[in-house]
């Protein structure tokens, strides 16, 4: 399992918060979303096959912006 921690600018809201949560628990690969909207972190655990530029890239396409990704 992989496990990724981003943070996020951009996130304003609970909406924001949902928005990023809904994306990715759509996602087969994908077994869970934690995202601290105070901290601007979002955790994301998964399939090893994840991708750190892949998760990136998801992440921007919703309208916010990585400013670090690890994997954790």
């Amino acid at each position: 399992m992989k496990n990724l921690n981003l943070i996020v600018e951009g996130m304003t809201c609970k909406n924001c918060v949902s928005k990023i949560e809904n994306h990715f628990l759509d996602q087969d690969l994908i077994n869970s979303v934690s995202v601290a909207l105070e901290s601007k972190e979002v955790t994301i655990s998964g399939d090893d096959s994840l991708s750190n530029m892949g998760i990136k890239k998801e992440v921007e396409e919703l309208g916010f912006s990585v400013m670090s990704i690890k994997k954790v």
